[in-house]
């Protein structure tokens, strides 16, 4: 595997999510996190995608973009911010839509990658 190219990937995931949760911040404890949900979401379709390709291509993309473009403790923590502030139902709509968000991503991604890729 191209060690350079992987922390390369890392670095350009990790700086878009960096971007993105910059110029998008949830306003107030009980707003909907929608820069965290975007980077999961997308991250998820990506990986559909990437699993199309072959295998040092996954490695790379997979966990190096991927991995650094979303963080399930950013997801944990925009959740705690959530209910620690008693707002229950905006924590519900983010965990519930992000949830289900991410899977049908995948599955997208997956039948796009096979279309592309195979």
């Amino acid at each position: 595997m191209n060690l350079m190219l992987f922390v390369i990937a890392a670095a350009l995931g990790g700086f878009i999510r960096f971007a993105l949760e910059y110029y998008l911040p949830p306003v107030g404890s009980s707003a909907f996190p929608r820069a965290t949900w975007l980077v999961n979401v997308a991250g998820a379709l990506l990986l559909g995608i990437v699993l199309a390709l072959p295998g040092e291509w996954q490695v790379i993309l997979g966990i190096g973009f991927c991995g650094a473009l979303t963080t399930f403790s950013g997801v944990s923590l925009q959740l705690h911010r959530r209910l620690t502030a008693q707002a229950f139902r905006p924590a519900m709509i983010y965990a519930v839509t992000l949830i289900t968000g991410g899977v049908v991503a995948a599955g997208a991604g997956l039948i796009l990658g096979r279309f592309l890729f195979s």
